[in-house]
C-alpha cells in the first residue's frame, strides 16, 4: 500500500468539531490503546463525512495492520493465533473503516486493500468477517481501487474457497427428522440447516466430518519428491491428468465413476507418491485431537495431520484449513463459530458478485450453486428463526447480488416482494411498528436492510414492486415515530420515499392516501420546534456558529483547521435534512401541485420562518432548502405570496442575510429565485430595493471564508446565471446590482494586494522557497487569490450572456478591472495553466462580442506595461541568465532582493497571462488574424504604439527564449535529492558533457570537477517555478508573434486584412525578429544549450514566416522582406557555422553488442553523446526549415500569391513566383554544396541524410520553375558545378568502407533516383502538355484558350489549381478596378514590363545559353 500524501483536498470543507477530535485522539493513542478509543463507536455518530478528513487516521491503520501482518507472517496461513490486544485492534479498525466508507465522500482514498488480502489469511473467525465485510464495501466501488483491480485474481481464489457449499445435507439429511412439509423444505435449503439453532445437535452428531477432494498433479509430485515428502496415505488415481486451475480449489477436477476412490481414514499404503484425484473423508473424531485446547489449536492440529498423512501441496492448504475448520465449528456444537463462518461464506459470495461480471460470476459461483439467492432468502423466513447476524449478511448479499442480473427476478420472486404478506414487508413491518418504541432490529441490520431497499428502489421494476406491495404506508407509518433511537430510521425512511417518488409514478398518489403530505408537514414542524429548543439552550454556541469563520494561518496550517461546531445531534441533523429534503422533491414537481397548493395554509410558513431566524440551529443545508421552499411556493403558487408575506417570510430572509450569510452553496445559489419570488409584488419589490441583499451576496466573493464553498461544482456560475435571470425580470434593480458587482470587483482587487490579507493566511504557490521547513509544507499551500478570482470570473461569466448587461458592465469598467486583476503579485507561477486563467478566458470570450476594442485596449495596456524586462542604471539587462538561474537560490538574496525579484516574476506572470488571453481571444474568435476580431485598429490602440508593443513582445521573446532554454537544460539535469547512487553518476561523467551548463554554474551547486551535485529540495523547487515562468512567457509570446504574423493576409473578399500601412511596418517589425532570431542563434555559445537554442529558434522562425492551419504555405509578405533583407544568406551562414561546429565534435565510437567491448570490459561513456544528439537535432530543423523554403509548393500555395501577381506597387520589382524560387536555389546552392562534400553527412543519422536530400530534391527536378524548350530549365544549368566531381556516385566510391547503415546506402539510392538519367545526360526536359479535355473545360468557364493553355503548363495539368488560380486572380481584377485602378492580368498571360534589371538579367541568360551551346 502506498501512503495517502493527500494531506488535504483544495476544496475541503471543514469538519465537526466532535470528529476532528476522535482523529486526533486515534492518532495519539498507542496501538494496543486504539481498541479502547475506537471500541464506544459501534455507529457513525457525525453527519456525513468526507474522507480526506482521515487520511491520518487511514494512514495509522495500514501501520498497524502491516506491522501485525508481519508479526503473525500473514503472507500465508497464519500459524500461531492473536493476543487478545491485536485482535481487538485489529476488529475496531476494521470495523471503523467500514463505517468511513459507508458514511463519507471521496472513499477511493482508501488503499489498503492489499492490506486485507493478506489479512484473508487469518485463522480467526472474527478478524475474518471483518475483513471480509470492509472488503464488501470496497468492492462495491471497486471501478475505483486500484489495489482491488491489482489484487482481484489473487483474491478470488480464496473468496470461492470461502463461498464454497459445505455439503452438509450429505451427512445430515438422512439422520434429520422429515415428518412435516416444512421440516422437509427446511433440511432441503443448506443455509436454513445451517442458520436454525434448532440442528445444533444434528450437526454435532452427523456433521463433524472433514470432507475435502484435490487433484495432485505431476508438478506437485515433483516438487514434494524434491522436499521429501513421505508416501501417499490413501489411494490416488491417475486418470485425469489435466492441472488443477487457481489457486486453493476453486476449480477442482470432477473425476468420471470408474476414476473416483473414496476412503474413510488413514486406508491402503502406496508404495509411492503419485498424481491423481485424492479424497479426504475423515470424521474430527478420528483424528486424535486435543478436546482441551481451543479450536484454533484444534484446526492447527488436525491440519498438520491431514497433511502429512495426504501430502497435499501447498495450493490446497487454504482450502483445507477451511473445511477443518467447518468440520470443527459443527463437531464442537459452537454455533456463534458455525454462524461466523455461516456469515463468512456469504459475505464472500457477495463480494465475488461486485469483482466479476455476469458471465464469469455464473460459471465460477452459480454453476455449482445455482439456487444461492433463493437459498438465503430462506434464512429470511420468520419460522426459520435465523440469528440477526445472520440476517444482516443475508440482505448485504442481496445488495450486491442486485447487480448481476441473471438473479434479479429470482431475488424478487424469493422475497415475494410484490406481496403485501410477504417476507420483505413481514420485516418492513416489525421494523416500523411501535411508534413509540425503540427499534426492533439493531442498527447493523437497519442499515443492511436500508442499503438493499436502496439499491432496489433505484431500480424501476424494483421500486414498482415496493409500491405495489404497500411499503409506502409503512414508510409514512415510520414519520411518526418519536422515540430518540429512531431518528436515523426515520430519516432513511424519508430518504427512501423521496427515491420512490422521484422513479416510481404511483409513489406520489400512494403517498396522498396515506395521509403523507400532512405527516411530513408536521413532522418538520416538531423537529424544528425542537431544534429551536436546544438552540436556545446553547446562546454560547449559537453565537460561535455566526461568527466569521477564522481559516488557518500559514505556515501553521497542518495543525489549524477549523472545526464546526453542531448544537444538534448527529442523527437530528440527517432527519431535518432528509425530511426537507424530501418536501423539497415534492414542491420541484409540476405535476403534484394541485395537490400541494394547501401547503401555505398550514403550519410550513412559520415553520420555514423559524428555520431562517435561526441559521446556526439548523446548519446551512437545511437553511438553503428552507429558502429554496420559500421560493418554490411562489413560484407554484403566486397568489400565496401576499400569505407568505402576511408570515413575514421574506422580511426575515432579508434581514438574516444582511447580517450575514452561511457558510453553504446551495444557501448562495437559491438567494436569486428568492429574491425573484418576493418580487412579484409591489411589496416585496420595495422590501428588496431598500435592503442591501445582493450587495451582502456579493460579498462573499472577497470572504477568505468562502473561498473552498464557492469552488463546489458550478455554483458561481449557477449563482451569475440566477442573478442575470432576476435582473433581466426586474430591470430597475439593474442599476444597483451592477454598481455593487463593480465595488464587488474593487473588494476583490483589494485582496490581491502584496498587503492582503491572503498573504498571511496562505501565499500559495506564489513567492521561492528560501528553507527545507518551506518545502515541507508545500502541499499546504493554496491559491486563494487565484480561487476567488476564478470564483469572480465564473459568475461574471454567467450573468454578462446578455448583450445589455456585458455593455453596461464595459461601460461601468468592469473588464478593466478585470485585467487590473491580473497584475496582483498573488499570481501563482503556473497561472496560465490554472483554471483561473481558464475562467478569465471564458468571461473575455463573453465581452468579445459586445466590445472587442475594449477588451483589446486593456490587454494591450497590460502587455505595454509589464513586456520590458528590468534594466540597470547603465541600461544594461540585469537579468542574463546566469541571474536569472541564481534566483532558485532564494536563501542567498538579501530581503529587498528578494521582494524586487518577486516583483520582476510576477510581472513576467501578469504579462505572460495578458499576452494568452489576447493569442487566444485571435485564434478562437478571428481564426487567427487580428483583423477579424478588430475593424479599426486605431480605435485599441495608435498605430506606433502598437507596432511597439509588437516590437516589445518579439524583443522580450529574444531575451526569454535564452532563459528558458538554459534553465530547461538545468532542470533536466539536476539529481534527485538524496540520490547518492545519481550524484556518484553524476560526478563520473566528466568531459565535454559539462559543458552544457551553459552560465549556470555558478546558479548551482557544481563540484570542482564541474558535476552537478545533490541540491537541496527547495532549490530544485524554485528552479521548476523559474522554468515554468520563463517557458510560460516564451510559450505564449511566440504564439502571440505567430498571431501578428497570420494577421498580416493581405485583404480579400472574405478577409479584409489589417490596414496597408500598419501590415508594412509590422512586417518590418516581425522580419526584424526573425533577423534578431539569427542573430542570437550566432551569438550562442557552442554547448548543449546553444544547440537547444537555436533547434528552438528555428520553431519561432517556421512559426512566423509559415502558416499552418488545413493547409501549409509561407507568409509571403513576410517571407518577401525577409529575403530583401538578406535574411536567407544570414540563415544559411548560420546553418555552414552549425554544422562546422557539429563537424567538430568526434564521432561516436564503435559500439560492441550489449555495450562490451571485444574484450568484454564495459565500453567508456561517450561524453559528446547529449551534444551530438542536440546538434543534429538542430541541423535537422534547420534543413528541413530550408527544405520547406526552397520546395517552392508553399508559395505556389500562397492565397496572396494570385493577389501579388496583379496588385503590385509602382517602386517594387513585378512579381514573379518563378523568378523568386530560382533565386532561393541560388542562394542555398553553396550552402548545399559545402554540406555534400562534408564527411559529417555520411557518419551521422541517416535522418539527417534524408533531410539533406529533400533540400536537393526539388532543385534536380526543377520544381515549379519557368521551363523552355531545348534548354535546361532553371537552376539545372547549375547543376554541373555542384554535381562536378562529387557525384552521389564518386561519393559512395570514396566512403563505400563507412556506408554500414541501411539506410544510409538508400538514402544515396533515394538521390540516384531524384537526379534521373534527363539531368545527368545534360538533354532537356520535355514540356508539359495541355490536356484537350481540361482546356475545354476552362474555355467553357469563361476563360481564353491562351489563358487556359498558359496556366495548365504552369500546373502540370493540375486542374483544381489551375481553376483557382484563375479565379483568385479574376477576383483581383474586379477588386482593382472597383477601386478605380487599371486593370491587369497575370504575368504568364501578358507580358511584365521591363527594367535595367529585367534587361541586364536577360543578357547574362542569352549568354548562359550560348556558352552551353558552344560547349555541347
Amino acid at each position: 500500500m502506498t501512503k495517502i500524501k493527500k494531506l488535504h483536498h483544495k476544496r475541503l470543507n471543514f469538519p465537526p468539531q466532535d470528529a476532528q477530535t476522535l482523529r486526533e485522539q486515534i492518532e495519539a493513542a498507542p496501538t494496543d490503546g486504539l481498541h479502547d478509543v475506537l471500541k464506544p463507536y459501534q455507529e457513525w455518530p457525525f453527519v456525513r463525512g468526507d474522507m480526506y478528513h482521515w487520511i491520518p487516521t487511514l494512514n495509522r491503520f495500514d501501520e498497524t495492520m502491516a506491522d501485525a501482518i508481519e508479526k503473525y507472517k500473514l503472507s500465508g496461513l497464519q500459524e500461531s493465533d492473536f493476543d487478545h490486544s491485536t485482535q481487538q485492534t485489529l476488529v475496531s479498525m476494521l470495523h471503523f473503516s467500514r463505517l468511513l466508507l459507508e458514511n463519507c465522500i471521496n472513499r477511493n482514498l482508501y488503499s489498503s486493500v492489499d492490506r486485507l488480502d493478506s489479512l484473508l489469511n487469518t485463522s480467526d473467525p472474527e478478524v475474518l468477517e471483518c475483513t471480509l465485510r470492509l472488503l464488501l464495501r470496497a468492492s462495491q466501488r471497486w471501478s475505483y481501487q486500484r489495489d482491488l483491480r491489482a489484487n482481484q485474481a489473487l483474491m478470488s481464489a480464496r473468496l470461492m474457497t470461502l463461498a464454497d457449499p459445505w455439503h452438509t445435507k450429505k451427512d445430515i439429511v438422512p439422520h434429520a427428522d422429515k415428518d412435516t412439509a416444512e421440516s422437509a423444505a427446511s433440511h432441503a435449503n443448506e443455509f436454513r440447516l445451517l442458520a436454525d439453532d434448532k440442528n445444533t445437535n444434528l450437526l454435532k452428531a452427523h456433521g463433524g466430518v472433514v470432507r475435502y477432494q484435490f487433484f495432485r498433479t505431476a508438478e506437485d509430485v515433483q516438487q514434494m519428491e524434491a522436499e521429501g515428502a513421505a508416501p501417499v496415505d490413501s489411494m490416488a488415481v491417475s486418470l485425469d491428468t489435466r492441472k488443477k486451475t487457481g489457486d486453493g480449489g476453486s476449480h477442482r477436477r470432477t473425476p468420471s465413476k470408474k476414476s473416483h476412490s473414496h476412503q474413510s481414514d488413514a486406508g491402503r499404503q502406496s508404495s509411492t507418491l503419485s498424481e491423481g484425484l485424492v479424497s479426504i473423508h475423515t470424521p474430527v473424531c478420528d483424528l486424535g485431537l486435543d478436546h482441551t485446547a481451543g479450536v484454533s489449536a484444534q484446526m492447527r492440529q488436525a491440519f498438520d495431520k491431514l497433511v502429512a498423512q495426504h501430502n497435499v501441496p501447498r495450493a490446497h492448504h487454504f482450502e483445507l484449513r477451511h473445511r477443518i475448520y467447518v468440520a470443527l465449528a459443527f463437531a464442537a456444537g459452537d454455533s456463534e463459530l458455525r454462524y461466523a463462518l455461516l456469515r463468512a461464506r456469504i459475505y464472500a459470495a457477495a463480494i465475488l458478485s461486485q469483482l466479476m461480471n455476469e458471465r464469469e460470476f455464473k460459471n465460477a459461483f452459480l454453476s455449482r450453486e445455482p439456487n444461492f439467492t433463493a437459498d438465503i432468502i430462506g434464512v429470511l423466513q420468520p419460522e426459520v428463526h435465523a440469528p440477526l447476524s445472520v440476517q444482516t449478511a443475508v440482505f448485504l448479499a442481496l445488495e450486491s447480488l442486485l447487480k448481476q442480473r441473471s438473479e434479479v427476478s429470482g431475488a424478487y420472486v424469493a422475497l415475494n416482494a410484490s406481496a403485501n404478506h410477504g417476507v420483505l414487508m413481514f420485516i418492513l413491518r416489525k421494523a416500523f411498528t411501535d411508534v413509540d418504541g425503540p427499534p426492533a432490529f439493531p442498527y447493523e441490520l437497519m442499515s443492511a436492510l436500508y442499503f438493499f431497499l436502496t439499491a432496489m428502489a433505484n431500480n424501476m421494476n424494483g421500486g414498482q414492486l415496493l409500491v405495489s406491495a404497500g411499503v409506502v404506508p409503512v414508510f409514512v407509518s415510520a414519520l411518526k415515530h418519536t422515540h430518540s433511537q429512531q431518528l436515523r430510521s426515520i430519516g432513511r425512511a424519508a430518504k427512501l420515499l423521496d427515491y420512490l417518488i422521484s422513479s416510481t409514478s404511483s409513489t406520489f398518489p400512494a403517498f396522498c392516501s396515506a395521509n403523507g403530505i400532512t405527516t411530513l408537514v408536521d413532522r418538520i414542524h416538531s423537529e424544528v420546534m425542537s431544534a429551536v429548543a436546544v438552540s436556545d439552550a446553547n446562546p454560547e454556541a449559537a453565537a460561535d456558529l455566526t461568527s466569521p469563520v477564522t481559516l488557518p494561518r500559514f505556515p501553521d496550517y497542518p495543525k489549524q483547521l477549523y472545526r464546526r461546531r453542531e448544537i444538534l445531534a448527529a442523527e437530528q441533523i440527517y432527519l431535518l435534512k432528509e425530511l426537507f429534503k424530501l418536501l423539497t422533491h415534492l414542491v420541484q414537481q409540476p405535476s403534484y401541485n394541485d395537490r400541494l397548493r394547501n401547503l401555505v395554509e398550514t403550519t410550513l410558513p412559520q415553520t420555514l420562518r423559524t428555520v431562517l431566524n435561526y441559521p446556526a440551529a439548523f446548519g446551512s443545508n437545511v437553511y438553503g432548502m428552507a429558502i429554496s421552499i420559500s421560493a418554490m411556493l411562489v413560484h407554484n403558487e403566486p397568489t400565496s405570496l401576499p400569505i407568505i408575506q402576511e408570515a413575514r417570510l421574506p422580511e426575515t430572509m432579508l434581514e438574516n442575510l444582511e447580517k450575514h450569510v452561511p457558510y453553504n452553496s446551495d444557501v448562495i445559489m437559491n438567494i436569486p429565485g428568492a429574491l425573484g419570488a418576493f418580487c412579484l409584488n409591489d411589496v416585496g419589490m420595495e422590501q428588496v430595493r431598500k435592503s442591501n441583499i445582493i450587495g451582502s451576496v456579493l460579498r462573499v466573493f472577497s470572504d477568505p471564508d468562502f473561498v473552498r464553498i464557492l469552488q463546489e461544482g458550478d455554483v458561481t456560475g449557477s449563482f451569475g446565471a440566477s442573478l442575470d435571470e432576476f435582473i433581466r425580470h426586474f430591470p430597475t434593480v439593474k442599476d444597483q446590482a451592477m454598481d455593487q458587482i463593480i465595488q464587488m470587483l474593487k473588494d476583490v482587487l483589494a485582496m490581491g494586494e502584496a498587503d492582503s490579507p491572503l498573504v498571511r493566511l496562505n501565499p500559495g504557490n506564489t513567492f521561492l522557497l528560501r528553507t527545507a521547513e518551506e518545502e515541507e509544507l508545500k502541499s499546504y499551500y493554496d491559491d486563494f487569490y487565484g480561487m476567488m478570482l476564478e470564483s469572480v470570473t465564473t459568475f461574471l461569466e454567467g450573468l454578462l450572456e446578455q448583450r445589455a448587461h456585458s455593455e453596461l458592465f464595459m461601460e461601468r469598467g468592469g473588464w478593466d478591472l478585470i485585467t487590473r486583476a491580473i497584475k496582483s503579485p498573488l499570481l501563482p507561477f503556473g497561472f496560465v495553466k490554472s483554471r483561473t486563467f481558464e475562467s478569465l478566458h471564458g468571461l473575455s470570450s463573453t465581452l468579445l462580442d459586445t466590445s472587442a476594442e475594449g477588451v483589446f485596449r486593456s490587454l494591450f495596456k497590460v502587455i505595454s506595461e509589464y513586456v520590458v524586462e528590468p534594466v540597470s542604471s547603465d541600461n544594461q539587462q540585469t537579468w542574463t541568465v546566469s541571474k536569472y538561474l541564481e534566483l532558485a537560490n532564494a536563501a542567498a538574496l538579501s530581503e529587498e532582493e528578494y521582494k524586487a525579484a518577486h516583483i520582476e516574476i510576477h510581472r513576467c506572470i501578469s504579462c505572460t497571462g495578458a499576452i494568452a488571453l489576447a493569442t487566444y481571444l485571435i485564434n478562437g474568435s478571428g481564426g487567427g488574424s487580428l483583423a477579424r476580431c478588430i475593424k479599426v485598429i486605431d480605435d485599441v490602440l495608435p498605430r506606433d504604439e502598437f507596432k511597439q508593443l509588437v516590437g516589445m513582445v518579439c524583443d522580450a521573446y529574444c531575451n526569454g527564449i535564452q532563459k528558458a532554454v538554459a534553465i530547461e537544460h538545468v532542470i533536466s539535469t539536476l539529481p534527485d535529492a538524496g540520490d547518492a547512487k545519481q550524484t556518484e553518476k553524476t560526478q563520473s561523467a566528466k568531459g565535454k558533457e559539462t559543458e552544457g551548463s551553459l552560465s549556470t554554474q555558478q546558479a548551482q551547486p557544481m563540484d570542482v570537477d564541474g558535476s552537478a551535485s545533490v541540491i537541496e529540495p527547495y532549490k530544485r523547487t524554485n528552479f521548476v517555478n523559474l522554468g515554468e515562468v520563463a517557458i510560460a512567457f516564451t510559450l505564449e509570446a511566440g504564439d502571440f508573434i505567430e498571431c501578428m504574423s497570420n494577421s498580416l493576409r493581405l485583404s480579400t473578399a472574405e478577409d479584409p486584412g489589417v490596414p496597408k500601412v500598419i501590415a508594412e511596418e509590422i512586417s518590418d517589425t516581425i522580419v526584424h525578429f526573425v533577423l534578431n532570431m539569427l542573430t542570437v542563434c550566432r551569438n550562442a555559445e557552442r554547448t548543449i544549450v546553444g544547440a537547444q537554442l537555436i533547434d528552438q529558434a528555428m520553431v519561432a522562425i517556421m512559426k512566423a514566416m509559415v502558416y499552418v492551419r488545413h493547409r501549409v504555405y509561407v507568409k509571403l509578405r513576410i517571407f518577401v522582406r525577409f529575403i530583401e533583407e538578406g535574411g536567407l544568406q544570414q540563415f544559411c551562414e548560420l546553418l555552414e557555422s552549425t554544422w562546422d561546429w557539429a563537424a567538430t565534435v568526434p564521432p561516436p565510437p564503435s559500439s560492441a553488442p550489449e555495450g562490451t567491448a571485444a574484450d568484454g570490459k564495459p565500453l567508456p561513456i561517450d561524453p559528446d553523446a547529449k551534444l551530438r544528439k542536440a546538434l543534429e537535432t538542430t541541423l535537422d530543423s534547420m534543413l528541413s526549415i530550408l527544405s520547406f523554403f526552397l520546395d517552392g509548393e508553399p508559395i505556389m500555395e500562397c492565397p496572396e500569391y494570385p493577389i501579388l501577381v496583379v496588385d503590385h506597387d509602382d517602386n517594387r520589382r513585378w512579381f514573379r513566383a518563378g523568378d523568386l524560387i530560382v533565386g532561393l536555389r541560388l542562394m542555398a546552392l553553396p550552402t548545399l554544396q559545402k554540406i555534400w562534400e562534408s564527411p559529417l553527412l555520411v557518419y551521422s543519422n541517416s535522418g539527417l541524410m534524408q533531410t539533406f536530400i529533400a533540400c536537393l530534391g526539388p532543385i534536380i527536378s526543377a520544381q515549379h520553375e519557368a521551363r523552355t524548350t531545348g534548354a535546361l530549365p532553371g537552376i539545372r544549368r547549375h547543376l554541373p558545378n555542384l554535381l562536378e566531381g562529387h557525384t552521389p556516385h564518386s561519393m559512395r566510391r570514396r566512403t563505400e568502407q563507412r556506408l554500414t547503415s541501411p539506410l544510409l546506402s538508400n538514402a544515396f539510392e533515394a538521390f540516384d533516383r531524384a537526379i534521373g538519367p534527363s539531368q545527368t545526360s545534360g538533354q532537356s526536359t520535355t514540356e508539359v502538355e495541355p490536356i484537350s479535355l481540361y482546356v475545354t473545360e476552362l474555355v467553357n468557364m469563361g476563360f481564353s484558350n491562351e489563358e487556359a493553355n498558359t496556366v495548365l503548363r504552369r500546373y502540370s495539368n493540375n486542374l483544381e489549381r489551375a481553376t483557382e488560380y484563375l479565379l483568385n486572380t479574376r477576383l483581383a481584377e474586379r477588386s482593382r478596378r472597383a477601386l478605380g485602378a487599371e486593370g491587369s492580368v497575370s504575368a504568364d498571360a501578358q507580358p511584365a514590363p521591363t527594367t535595367d534589371d529585367d534587361n541586364a538579367q536577360a543578357a547574362a541568360t542569352a549568354d548562359d545559353s550560348n556558352a552551353q551551346a558552344a560547349e555541347a
